[in-house]
């Protein structure tokens, strides 16, 4: 596990990616080990996903007992962490930048600590000032829009892509990970 000055370097290149800054990615490895250990940025996030969960619950069967739902909604996450970069594997050969995919795998995990906190800080704070359905909309949208364009620019970045090819890695993602939720909600309502 990295240490939490480490985690700090790494978070603080996702911040400076975050505000277009190619040098953010400086900070990520390019090994295979790297991209293995960039796979902590889950147990960084999982305290938000609790309180999401938290928050608007998890839409389980009532009949669910609390270990089943704790077993289920585990595995389910874990797979989710995984999805993507196995799909991403065989993308990056389609697309020739296989070289790359170790520093653009720790660089997305990482990456996605930082868009999990800008939902999850956006959810809180809607969830504490009562926001209208048109303000959650709106802002969502908003904030949606450029978490898109900020993966669209580490992927292009990152795996040294045309745009047209970054914006097809964004969409793989954005795919497996709706692919997923569907699944794993279909499989916990059939309980």
């Amino acid at each position: 596990m990295p240490s939490w000055a480490d985690i700090r370097i790494l978070l603080g290149g996702a911040v400076r990616l975050a505000k277009f800054d190619v040098h953010g990615l400086d900070v990520f490895g390019r090994t295979a080990k790297d991209a293995g250990v960039s796979f902590y940025a889950a147990v960084v996030v999982a305290p938000m996903y609790l309180l999401w969960a938290n928050l608007h619950g998890l839409g389980l069967p009532e009949n669910f007992s609390v270990l089943h739902t704790a077993l289920f909604e585990t595995l389910s996450y874990a797979i989710g962490w995984m999805i993507f970069p196995l799909c991403m594997w065989y993308f990056a050969g389609v697309l020739d930048c296989r070289k790359r995919f170790f520093h653009f795998i720790t660089a997305y995990n990482w990456v996605s600590v930082i868009q999990n906190a800008m939902f999850m800080g956006m959810d809180l704070l809607f969830w504490l000032t009562s926001a209208s359905d048109g303000a959650r909309g709106f802002f969502g949208m908003v904030l949606l829009v450029y978490v898109l364009i900020y993966s669209t620019f580490v992927a292009r970045t990152a795996l040294a892509l045309p745009l047209g090819q970054a914006i097809a890695v964004v969409v793989l993602d954005t795919m497996t990970a709706m692919l997923w939720r569907f699944f794993s909600d279909g499989l916990s309502a059939a309980g």
